[in-house]
């Protein structure tokens, strides 16, 4: 929970956004790296790279009213909102809630505490359950914020009994770790050849 003011809020987890920072630093890193080898070469050599002449020759064609001013204007503005929302528009919560003890599900209050589990920690939890249930080789688990689904590859022909058991048996389990509210368990049952 953060505090601002004496105010609480519940937490609000951003998802990742390591990929779109990677593209664009990336791509911030190419164009800083282009004009500074063009800056030394117009140094060294005393005049602009040779891939600059039409570039250079339409930029000083242009005037402060010319539409393709105004379009790389109007460009970069856009650029510049999307990634300032970005930047600031929190991300859908992420992660689930525990009911901490004492806790009936309410929204927290100024000087409570509300725990979560990550996505990714509720999957390996249901992953490691389902494992105990006879009849499953190996399971694997995807979470999201409501639902978590199992993949589950057996030795038994019959599979219909043994994705009913997994279903409970996880569910309980997730309902025993105090996920408040239980998320929806679903499971795909493959047979081993």
């Amino acid at each position: 929970m953060s505090r601002h003011d004496g105010k609480a809020t519940p937490l609000r987890h951003r998802p990742s956004r390591a990929v779109p920072a990677l593209i664009l630093g990336t791509l911030l890193l190419a164009a800083g790296v282009a004009l500074v080898w063009a800056a030394v070469a117009r140094l060294v050599t005393g005049s602009w790279p040779v891939y600059l002449a039409g570039p250079r020759d339409w930029l000083t064609g242009l005037t402060w009213n010319d539409p393709g001013v105004w379009a790389v204007g109007a460009a970069a503005a856009v650029v510049g909102v999307v990634l300032m929302a970005a930047a600031l528009v929190p991300g859908r919560f992420n992660a689930l809630r525990l009911q901490a003890p004492g806790d009936v599900g309410q929204v927290p209050v100024a000087g409570a505490q509300e725990i979560v589990m990550t996505r990714r920690a509720v999957a390996r939890y249901a992953a490691a359950h389902c494992e105990y249930v006879d009849g499953v080789g190996s399971a694997s688990a995807a979470a999201s914020a409501r639902a978590v689904h199992l993949n589950v590859t057996t030795a038994l022909h019959e599979t219909g009994e043994l994705r009913g058991r997994v279903i409970a048996v996880v569910r309980e389990r997730l309902a025993g770790a105090g996920l408040n509210p239980v998320p929806k368990v679903t499971a795909s049952v493959r047979s081993k050849e």
